[in-house]
């Protein structure tokens, strides 16, 4: 690992965190390969307690810091983000620049959709 901060997380067993990244009090299971530049943040931009889903109802889980719950086989694009609290199921892809803020579940692909405008300087 070169330039990766992990805070208070559990890492599971075969479990890649690239280069560029941070993981803070956060469980990732195993077989998981976190990309380059991925952040699993674990602070509400607010300073409040993190609130989380817990059997289709939000519930404040009473920690100020609480960061995501990935499980086994998922894997995350580059520059994704994991906002606090977010849980994601086993099998699941996170794409590159994705900024995950609500909870998905197993075997569940997110991807960016952006579009370019590219224009040639003296052909416009």
């Amino acid at each position: 690992m070169l330039a990766v901060e992990i805070k208070n997380s559990i890492i599971m067993e075969d479990t890649n965190v690239s280069h560029l990244s941070y993981v803070g009090d956060s469980v990732l299971g195993s077989h998981c390969n976190i990309a380059a530049g991925t952040n699993i943040a674990n602070l509400r931009f607010d300073n409040k307690t993190v609130k989380t889903v817990v059997k289709d109802k939000k519930i404040d889980s009473g920690r100020r810091k609480l960061g995501a719950i990935v499980g086994d086989y998922t894997k995350t694009g580059i520059n994704s983000s994991l906002s606090p609290g977010v849980k994601v199921g086993s099998n699941s892809s996170i794409g590159s620049n994705v900024l995950l803020n609500e909870d998905i579940g197993s075997n569940t692909r997110v991807l960016e959709k952006q579009e370019h405008i590219i224009q040639h300087k003296g052909n416009e």
